[in-house]
């Protein structure tokens, strides 16, 4: 059934570009008016594309109404599957859309026929043109919701536009080429070099588009390296990518090498005009041919789900980790890797244009780029794993950091300890000494590292791996837990003054309040938060304190949240303290970041992703913040830019 899908999309969209292309052509390209028979000839390409158009979009409708309704193929029509697709899914609505809008271009290609003129050349572009941007709403770019939604669709129709005229005008122009060899006169000798002048611009121009639009419709597929490279649709996007370069390649071939040979026999050039001429018409057919290849892709693109909605499994043993580079080393890489682009388009161009001793040049700039790219880079390399990228399954949260801590207590912490120190039982009769979990170079690793060692064992041969023990949702939580751990121990050194740098994550978690329930990350999307500790009971005085400062602090946006650590469920409201209410849960997470020497209050700055930005304790040297303080970090901690949270699902 696949097969089949992809087939039809792959058809569908090759027809319809070869449907709309001729009227790009004779607009843009083929000034002036074609001949009496290169008009038949693109009427007949017209005709035999609105063939395979209703063919094709006849069989996705069908494959899609089996696919809906999980009945066999056969059985769609008899059953009325087809008519319930139709009238009430968007799917339905746009095929039938889309059927007038290939009806109507159907007659302006037979009224162009009949009576040739710009009228009916515009008329039958526009149709043309709506009827191949319709295919957006068919494909990711009509499901994406939101503004962004309308970014993403609206790149998506230039795409395909760009690509309908370009793609859709080769064949009309090897039709035109090879009309001009049949005829061998100097009239088509002119008309051959004019059109062969509006076709570059023509091309260029789309090139130009299908590559702006191509990167907002990756950033919103596909918009990462491990992504790009490490899921299906990121490898086949590549491919499509590679063929594309590749006709950009053969286009400048004719733009720079061929184009100028467009000249009288006799001016004195290698090649004839009409050899020059025969040169084109092969490479257009080329192009067309390597244009049928990208549709292909794009048609099996169009099922599968987008990269960032798949977990990548990361191919290569080494991974880049560019936070390692120094602010004077990613200046010199950024300048290397612009080079690097000048010297490859340089090249390109170059051995397009014939000139191979440029090209030599250029390739040898290209060769002592990479190398020297490659010296800045290697500092940043790191051991990588096929689930180094994946990202967190199970929610950082109080409910997992708690499974997550017995698990660990019954698995892991014979050889770690149960502090995580790699004191364990079992740590001195071991060959290695067990990793140190509390230390701050665990997070120098992605949880698909601490996922793929949980797993598989360690390459020490000591570590077991856990696969055959723990589910994978177990062995998440487990990491979860190890990282709240872990940033709670480290954020016991951050100090009063805002940091910038990376900074420990608290877990999400849910509260009670007079109003009902809330949760951390509804609170953090209206701005910062001081989270509060206490431990043991706060006095009534500093409930008060902290009340009249939360009044002061709504205008610097900043949120209080304070916690009774030594209480669950609701606290006593009257009269109403600033407290929240807490589960048991709750309680035993946010205890991993509060000091046992911290004089009883425990207080914490978060930014809008929950890290935390600041701490002060009432036994510290500074003391408790006052109002002021506060104010002017919440202030600072809401500039701080949060990172997006990964919307990738995690494949077993």
């Amino acid at each position: 059934m696949d097969t089949l899908l992809i087939a039809a999309r792959a058809v569908h969209y090759a027809a319809t570009i070869s449907l709309a292309g001729p009227f790009a052509f004779v607009c843009f390209v083929a000034t002036p008016e074609p001949s009496e028979r290169l008009r038949r000839r693109l009427l007949l390409l017209v005709l035999g594309s609105l063939v395979l158009t209703l063919v094709s979009g006849t069989g996705w409708l069908l494959v899609l109404s089996a696919r809906f309704s999980g009945q066999p193929l056969i059985a769609v029509l008899p059953q009325g599957i087809v008519a319930t697709v139709l009238t009430r899914t968007r799917f339905g609505q746009i095929w039938l859309a889309r059927f007038v809008l290939v009806a109507l271009l159907a007659l302006c290609a037979v009224a162009r026929h009949r009576r040739p003129g710009r009228a009916a050349n515009w008329a039958g572009l526009v149709v043309g043109a709506s009827t191949l941007a319709s295919l957006a709403w068919a494909g990711h770019g009509g499901a994406t919701p939101g503004h962004p939604g309308e970014l993403h669709l609206a790149a998506d129709m230039l795409h395909l536009l760009a690509a309908g005229a370009w793609l859709g005008s080769l064949i009309p122009l090897a039709l035109l080429l090879a009309e001009a060899q049949a005829s061998n006169g100097p009239y088509w000798a002119a008309c051959t070099r004019l059109a062969v002048l509006r076709f570059s611009v023509l091309a260029g121009t789309s090139v130009v588009i299908l590559f702006a639009a191509g990167l907002v419709n990756t950033w919103f597929l596909a918009g990462t390296v491990p992504t790009l490279i490490g899921t299906l649709y990121g490898r086949l996007l590549l491919a499509k990518i590679a063929i594309f370069a590749i006709m950009v390649t053969i286009a400048a071939i004719n733009l720079l090498r061929m184009a100028p040979r467009l000249v009288p026999v006799g001016g004195g050039r290698h090649l004839t005009l009409w050899a020059a001429v025969d040169h084109l018409r092969r490479n257009a057919l080329i192009e067309a041919g390597l244009g049928l290849c990208v549709l292909a892709i794009v048609g099996s693109l169009g099922i599968l789900p987008p990269g960032l909605h798949t977990e990548p499994g990361w191919p290569l043993p080494f991974r880049l980790d560019l936070g390692a580079l120094a602010t004077r080393s990613e200046f010199l890489l950024a300048i290397v890797v612009a080079l690097a682009g000048v010297c490859m388009v340089t090249a390109i161009a170059a051995a397009a244009a014939g000139h191979y001793r440029g090209t030599l040049i250029a390739g040898g700039g290209l060769i002592l780029c990479l190398g020297f790219g490659g010296i800045i880079l290697r500092p940043t390399i790191e051991p990588a794993y096929p689930t180094t990228f994946y990202a967190l399954p199970e929610l950082y949260a109080d409910a997992s950091v708690n499974r997550g801590a017995s698990l660990y207590a019954a698995n892991c912490a014979l050889c770690h300890g149960t502090s995580g120190r790699g004191d364990g039982p079992a740590a001195a009769g071991l060959p290695v000494h067990p990793a140190d979990l509390t230390a701050s170079h665990l997070f120098a690793h992605t949880p698909g590292d601490l996922f793929w060692w949980v797993s598989n064992g360690r390459g020490d041969g000591v570590m077991p791996g856990f696969a055959g023990i723990m589910s994978a949702n177990d062995r998440w939580d487990v990491i979860n837990f190890i990282r709240a751990r872990a940033a709670g121990l480290i954020s016991r050194h951050i100090g009063p003054q805002v940091s910038a740098t990376s900074a420990p994550a608290i877990p999400a978690f849910a509260f009670e309040t007079g109003s009902g329930q809330q949760t951390l990350s509804g609170v953090l999307a209206a701005g910062p938060v001081l989270l509060v500790l206490f431990s043991p009971p706060p006095s009534a005085e500093r409930l008060a304190q902290l009340a009249a400062a939360q009044t002061s602090l709504s205008a610097a946006g900043l949120k209080i949240l304070s916690i009774n650590l030594g209480r669950i469920g609701m606290p006593e409201m009257e009269p109403p303290p600033p407290l929240v209410g807490i589960s048991a849960e709750v309680a035993a997470a946010l205890a991993l970041f509060h000091a046992p020497d911290d004089g009883g209050e425990t207080d914490l700055m978060l930014d809008r992703a929950g890290n935390v930005r600041a701490r002060w304790t009432r036994s510290g040297a500074a003391g408790l913040p006052d109002t002021a303080t506060l104010a002017a970090d919440a202030i600072r901690v809401a500039q701080l830019s949060a990172a997006p949270a990964s919307h990738a699902g995690h494949a077993d």
